[in-house]
């Protein structure tokens, strides 16, 4: 199963969820590709089975280079006629998305149209969506909001045990779709 790891990350939190995914996935004998997104990048996602794209949250989105690139990737395969109508499922094609975000706001609820908009974006390639995974990070550009949030304490997140979550929720997934497409 070839997978793909799609990524944008401000101030590291959600480069370490990417590489825990990437270690994990290798561990289960995958190799997958890991893509920090930029404004110039061109991938076919259809040559993966397994697609997981992730951003920090920023006002309830991914970030501006990774929406561009989903923005410009469904204009590419639109063009393409490989958008189809009703956005039917294509068999062995999963993706999961993820995101970290931090507690000055309201937290997870607050977190919650990035994912979903970043699946939304897998399900109309055809792509099943999994789930999505989100995980509490440090603020990088205001530390104090790290001591004063609704989450506590956030200076050290992700901690290791966000990082194992990760980890296991891949494993399980990687599991999960062996016993499937067996």
């Amino acid at each position: 199963m070839k997978s793909v790891i799609l990524y944008d990350s401000l101030g590291g939190n959600t480069a370490k969820v990417a590489e825990t995914i990437q270690r994990s996935l290798t561990a289960k004998a995958m190799t997958p590709h890991m893509v920090k997104v930029d404004k110039e990048l061109m991938v076919d996602l259809f040559d993966y089975d397994l697609i997981f794209i992730g951003s920090p949250v920023i006002d309830w989105l991914p970030t501006q280079t990774l929406m561009n690139f989903v923005k410009r990737t469904m204009k590419a395969y639109s063009q393409q006629g490989l958008i189809k109508p009703s956005s039917p499922t294509i068999p062995g094609k999963f993706g999961i998305s993820f995101g970290t975000y931090a507690g000055p706001h309201i937290g997870e609820k607050e977190a919650l149209p990035m994912t979903m908009w970043l699946n939304s974006f897998l399900e109309h390639l055809g792509y099943t969506g999994l789930d999505q995974w989100l995980v509490v990070g440090k603020h990088h550009h205001n530390p104090e909001i790290n001591k004063n949030g609704r989450l506590g304490n956030i200076e050290d997140r992700p901690h290791e045990a966000d990082l194992l979550t990760i980890e296991n929720r891949v494993n399980g997934i990687v599991d999960s779709l062996s016993a499937w497409t067996a």
